[in-house]
């Protein structure tokens, strides 16, 4: 497993309001975010870590940009960055935690590419205050706008077979009564003939899908729980148990905008033991080695070490 999606398990560690930036941070790795797609997502099923790899637009991740929902006819026309907000005129905004577009291996061509579109959320209270609604119903919101924001103003020419498959996938950490613990639940518009049969494609109709993770206590079932679980407890070993892919591309930094969560990491490794992580952690909090050396009792020349040693590896 590459280094930076080590520092990014250990800053979703944060808590209160960093929680979220943290979480963003980490389902914003795509080594992280592809095992829950091979898990969860039917188009994917069959597929390997490396094949669903090679259908991901990874310039199309984001979690930060301030957009419109009228979409721009010549950025439709190019694999572009997915707006992780959107507004209109009428509807209010919407902020999503991850949006990215991913090859739809059943659909897609080789001179055809068809995209299904993955808003991703980590919802940590699965019965919020303030209001209070059911997540469920926040969930088929959000998978409708991102569906209707594919589309400009609706005109007599408005071209809807242009229209590409969404899914909103919620993945619930706390607040999960007893019965729904430890539960994976689809749901997504079906056919149902009530007079006569219809051939109509799957495709046709079949574009809204809310896959709901509700996490609960430990379990002894692999898959997707035992994977989350790994996840919030910083558990790299059992992490790197379903996350396999066989990484060609050259080690790039790909951390970025990591002030602020240094602090979460160093406190991630004093708890899990790991020297070189903890000295990391604490630089990447804007800490000088001098002062590292002075908080840790550690030599100035260790803390030199490890610096000098992330340089090359970033190069």
């Amino acid at each position: 497993m590459r280094d930076e999606t080590i520092i990014d398990v250990y800053t979703s560690g944060v808590t209160g309001a960093e929680y979220d930036a943290g979480m963003k941070q980490l389902m914003s790795n795509k080594e992280i975010i592809i095992p829950i797609l091979q898990m969860t997502v039917p188009e994917f099923k069959m597929c390997s870590q490396e094949e669903i790899l090679q259908c991901l637009d990874i310039s199309s991740i984001t979690k930060d940009d301030f957009v419109s929902d009228i979409p721009n006819i010549e950025k439709d026309l190019r694999l572009a960055k997915e707006e992780s907000e959107l507004s209109s005129l009428v509807e209010k905004l919407v902020r999503f935690d991850i949006r990215f577009k991913i090859k739809n291996p059943q659909l897609s061509t080789e001179k055809i590419r068809v995209n299904l579109h993955i808003d991703m959320e980590a919802q940590r209270s699965y019965r919020p205050s303030n209001p209070s609604y059911p997540v469920l119903k926040r969930a088929v919101y959000y998978v409708a706008r991102d569906l209707s924001a594919q589309l400009s103003n609706i005109t007599q020419v408005t071209d809807y077979s242009k229209l590409e498959k969404c899914y909103s996938i919620w993945i619930c950490t706390e607040d999960i009564p007893k019965k729904l613990q430890n539960t994976l639940t689809e749901y997504s518009l079906s056919k149902k003939n009530i007079i006569g049969e219809t051939d109509e494609p799957d495709e046709d109709y079949d574009l809204l899908t809310v896959i709901l993770i509700r996490q609960g206590k430990e379990t002894e079932e692999k898959g997707i729980f035992d994977y989350l679980r790994g996840i919030f407890d910083c558990d790299i070993q059992k992490i790197q148990g379903y996350s396999h892919i066989k990484w060609s591309e050259p080690f790039q930094q790909e951390v970025k905008k990591m002030t602020g969560f240094g602090d979460a990491i160093y406190e991630k490794g004093i708890q899990e033991g790991r020297h070189d992580g903890m000295i990391l952690g604490a630089l990447m909090s804007g800490k000088t080695p001098e002062e590292v050396s002075e908080m840790l009792h550690l030599s100035l020349e260790e803390i030199k070490r490890v610096q000098e040693q992330q340089i090359v590896m970033s190069k």
